[in-house]
């Protein structure tokens, strides 16, 4: 799915160009190109990562459910009989040890971008114009 996708976003881009460029919206300079993918593939591989599950974050969804029992029952309690009303606290320790998704995030986002890329460049430097051309 991810090579499906980058090429995928890659028409994208060059699509939504083409559709500027008949709405009145000039091509954009070759010069842009590089900016234009960086952009629209880190956006791409956010959604996609994220829409995926790939950065789904274990650690933080264990704080949530530590915090909103603490806040509902008012305090918490350790196994040594020590209680506190440090909602926060309480749920970054109890937490600590649960991964937070970003290893596998990172090297989605990573993969996603490198795949992407490359292919946009290329098609971005096919359908743009060069600084000082008015096509």
């Amino acid at each position: 799915m991810a090579a499906g996708g980058a090429s995928f976003l890659a028409a994208v881009a060059v699509f939504s160009m083409l559709i500027m460029s008949s709405l009145g919206n000039p091509k954009p300079l070759c010069s842009d190109c590089g900016t234009l993918c960086s952009t629209n593939c880190n956006a791409e591989a956010n959604t996609s990562c994220n829409a995926s599950g790939n950065c789904y974050n274990p650690r933080a969804d264990c704080q949530k459910q530590v915090f909103d029992g603490c806040t509902r029952d008012g305090f918490c309690c350790s196994s040594n009989g020590t209680c506190t009303c440090d909602c926060n606290t309480v749920a970054q320790e109890r937490c600590s040890s649960v991964t937070d998704g970003s290893v596998r995030c990172d090297s989605c986002k990573r993969a996603m971008f490198d795949q992407c890329y490359p292919t946009c460049v290329s098609d971005c430097n096919t359908k743009c114009k060069k600084k000082g051309c008015d096509a």
